[in-house]
């Protein structure tokens, strides 16, 4: 029997939503039994020939005695593309060569048809993990090696398909589970799940004590693995986060200073000093805080004093409201960790500027160079701020940052933070098991981690739902795959029943 071109091919056309599971134990055995029993007459017909046919066919205790036999010599392995993985007719072969060996008759006994049927549902359901596109490749060799194992749980623990807590299924589970971004068998976490799984084929016989060791073993795996994935995807997170806000206060300062010759003495404030307080305020705050916004008006407003004085209102604009811009700007930096002496020379530079730029000016005249009082210079102050920072057309990165916003909140819902992905790279590699980390707001921008927490690559939004839609990139769902693989074969048995 082919298991994978067997009865499960009609899987491929139900349902295969990652949430639906076959719940109710009543029914799950009730499905089984008829599969293994193979119809409501036959459990009659083998309890009335039982003795009769025992001297036939092996009995269960020959059957896990040679399933023991071939335990760490039987190692199946997964061939991507190749149409049979699971071949049941040929391990049963290999199986009954085994017992006879052990039994040691010249006419070989055959397999009754509990366990034989048994043998194909365990197979059938392995026969699913290699079909589940979920599973990477890598890892189906791993869950072939167990095939052994689980079988003999199947034919010594009848509650082995009813109970969701067995500790074996928590073992398949727990191996896709770890291995949903493993990409390369040399890698440590790999070479640990093996070495567990080695450990377990060298101390399981009949007995759940080897896979509750494994459970425990694959748990505290999964808890090291994790603690060190979030460390390190928080300092991946981190460090995109700078390097992103780093770009951003530098397109806004080439937006405002593009046609503005900065005065040599006040590149520092402005390049430095001021840029380094835009970097922490968006960092802190964010794009549509009320921090982040103060901070590019008063950029504007700092760059737009840099104009030439053309009209007698303008020199007196500017002489009313200069030192209030000068300690507006102090202050902020002072909030800052930055250098103080820097900062108050860095605004004593401005503050000179601004005496020179106004007692330079043909407009200058000692009559009417008398100080404002302060509060008309706070008045003054906010005032122009205000008409310096309203009324002014977006910049390219408004722009951006409101088409970014609206592509995310139309984007599909498949794309979510925290989600795997198979992610297309380019047509000459193959593509990558990542995981979304975050996606950048300001830029529309989904940025992926393999399974160690790393930055790998990527993407712009409106690109990868292209992708999607060409299936270049698709989704990958974490599911509890044993759970998944049972109910896939439940439905197909009762389809056909």
């Amino acid at each position: 029997m082919n298991t994978e071109n067997n009865k499960p091919e009609s899987i491929e056309s139900v349902n295969t939503d990652k949430n639906m599971h076959i719940s109710d134990p009543e029914y799950i055995s009730k499905v089984i039994n008829q599969f293994i029993l193979n119809d409501d007459k036959t459990h009659l017909k083998v309890a009335a020939h039982a003795s009769a046919a025992r001297s036939q066919h092996y009995n269960r205790e020959h059957i896990l005695h040679a399933l023991t036999n071939i335990q760490l010599t039987f190692k199946p392995r997964y061939i991507p593309g190749q149409t049979v993985n699971v071949n049941t007719e040929e391990f049963k072969l290999a199986l009954m060569e085994s017992m006879a060996k052990l039994d040691k008759v010249a006419i070989p006994k055959t397999m009754n048809q509990i366990d034989s049927r048994t043998i194909d549902f365990v197979e059938m359901i392995f026969g699913v993990f290699i079909r589940d596109k979920n599973i990477s490749d890598i890892i189906k060799s791993l869950l072939l090696l167990i095939q052994i194992p689980i079988l003999k749980i199947s034919l010594t623990d009848s509650n082995f398909f009813n109970n969701d807590t067995h500790p074996a299924r928590h073992v398949l589970n727990s191996i896709a589970h770890l291995g949903i971004g493993i990409e390369d068998t040399e890698s440590t976490l790999y070479q640990t799940i093996h070495y567990i799984i080695d450990q377990l084929l060298h101390s399981f016989d009949n007995n759940i004590v080897a896979f509750i060791t494994a459970k425990a073993s694959l748990d505290r795996l999964s808890d090291i693995q994790k603690n060190k994935f979030i460390k390190t995807e928080n300092h991946t997170q981190h460090l995109i986060a700078i390097e992103y806000t780093q770009q951003l206060v530098l397109k806004e300062l080439k937006h405002y200073t593009s046609n503005i010759k900065i005065p040599k003495e006040l590149q520092p404030l402005i390049l430095s000093h001021w840029s380094t307080l835009m970097f922490h305020r968006f960092i802190s705050y964010g794009k549509d805080s009320i921090e982040w916004r103060e901070a590019v008006g008063i950029l504007r407003l700092l760059v737009k004093s840099f104009n030439p004085i053309n009209k007698k209102d303008e020199w007196v604009a500017l002489r009313s409201i200069y030192k209030g811009i000068v300690n507006c700007i102090r202050s902020s930096l002072n909030n800052t960790r930055q250098n103080k002496e820097k900062i108050f020379i860095a605004t004593s530079n401005l503050n000179n500027y601004y005496f020179s730029k106004l007692c330079n000016s043909e407009f200058f005249s000692s009559k009417n160079n008398d100080s404002d009082d302060e509060d008309t210079e706070f008045i003054l102050f906010n005032t122009l701020y205000d008409n310096y920072t309203s009324d002014i057309e977006p910049s390219p990165f408004d722009l951006q940052a409101e088409n970014s916003k609206s592509s995310i909140t139309n984007m599909p819902e498949v794309i979510k933070i925290n989600e795997w992905f198979e992610v297309f790279t380019d047509y000459s590699h193959p593509v990558r098991r990542l995981k979304l980390s975050s996606i950048m707001d300001v830029q529309a921008t989904l940025i992926f981690v393999d399974y160690m927490g790393n930055k790998v690559i990527e993407k712009d939004l409106e690109s990868f739902i292209t992708e999607l839609k060409n299936d270049q990139s698709r989704l990958i769902n974490d599911h509890s795959i044993f759970e998944y693989a049972l109910s896939m074969v439940i439905i197909s048995i009762a389809a056909i029943n």
